[in-house]
């Protein structure tokens, strides 16, 4: 059981690049980013409250709840909307696999008794080789570099997120990611009334890829994620990690007709060797 939720997570995440690629065809990232937070806060306030859970009214918990919705959801989710206009979907998923080794790094610092040791090291400096060989700097055009740079950060951004969520977070899991998204979504609200959007007639196709990553990727994915660190730890949902590309590469490759070359799959290779690496036990 624990593993067919697993699956089924790593479907609803590995494929939200692809469907963010469909709906850049029609919408502007703002336009998703913001959509996409409130569908999955609704998801995930409905599910709390059905569940009797109910949010916080204190300022300090509104106050960490848009840190981390910041950090966690609105950010990244627009860096990676934002960055997949000129990457392709596939690409874009290998290079978030570097989430768990920036946390690995940041954790060194920040999380006592999670000191880097020389396979952690090996692991992230293996990764980011395969990083080098993705980016490929010295032939691609600044503003393609830009683009991938910035989708990076977004993963950066989970990383960060990951540790402030354990150094900040005393909630519910639920709470806390219905609290993060709504906080994300209002951090979102003005920029996304200031925008004039021009759009006209979208297909069903890049509406459903829109409600996708609003309540699937989003909302049931978050509720999924929940459910498999309760049954199974975090140990357990730590495979994710060498899953969700693998998919986000290959259902570009697929459905997009995404280019695979040699150096790319190369890359994915390099870098899901530096996952392993980082989890090597003495």
């Amino acid at each position: 059981m624990n593993w067919i939720l697993l699956l089924f997570l790593v479907a609803m995440w590995g494929t939200s690049f692809l469907f963010t690629s469909l709906a850049l065809e029609t919408f502007e990232p703002i336009f998703i980013t913001h959509i996409r937070l409130v569908m999955g806060a609704m998801v995930l306030t409905l599910f709390a409250y059905l569940k009797g859970l109910r949010l916080p009214s204190n300022l300090k918990s509104w106050g960490i709840f848009l840190l981390l919705g910041f950090f966690g959801n609105a950010l990244p989710f627009f860096l990676i909307a934002w960055g997949q206009q000129a990457v392709p979907s596939g690409k874009a998923g290998v290079l978030m696999a570097v989430m768990p080794m920036v946390t690995l790094i940041l954790a060194h610092f920040w999380v006592s008794g999670e000191r880097l040791n020389r396979y952690k090291i090996s692991g992230v400096i293996v990764g980011f080789m395969g990083v080098v060989l993705l980016l490929n700097p010295a032939l691609q055009a600044a503003s393609s570099l830009l683009r991938e740079l910035a989708i990076l950060l977004a993963a950066s951004c989970y990383a960060l997120n990951a540790i402030l969520v354990r150094k900040l977070s005393s909630f519910h899991p639920v709470i806390g990611g219905a609290g993060m998204l709504i906080g994300a979504s209002l951090l979102m609200l003005p920029l996304f009334l200031s925008q004039t959007f021009q759009f006209t007639s979208p297909a069903p196709l890049q509406w459903f890829s829109l409600i996708w990553l609003g309540v699937i990727s989003t909302g049931v994915a978050s509720l999924v994620y929940f459910f498999i660190i309760v049954r199974a730890g975090p140990s357990f949902l730590a495979n994710i990690n060498f899953l969700v590309p693998v998919v986000a590469f290959f259902t570009g490759a697929i459905i997009l007709n995404e280019a695979v070359t040699l150096s790319s799959l190369l890359a994915l290779v390099v870098i899901l060797s530096g996952i392993v690496l980082t989890r090597y036990r003495v």
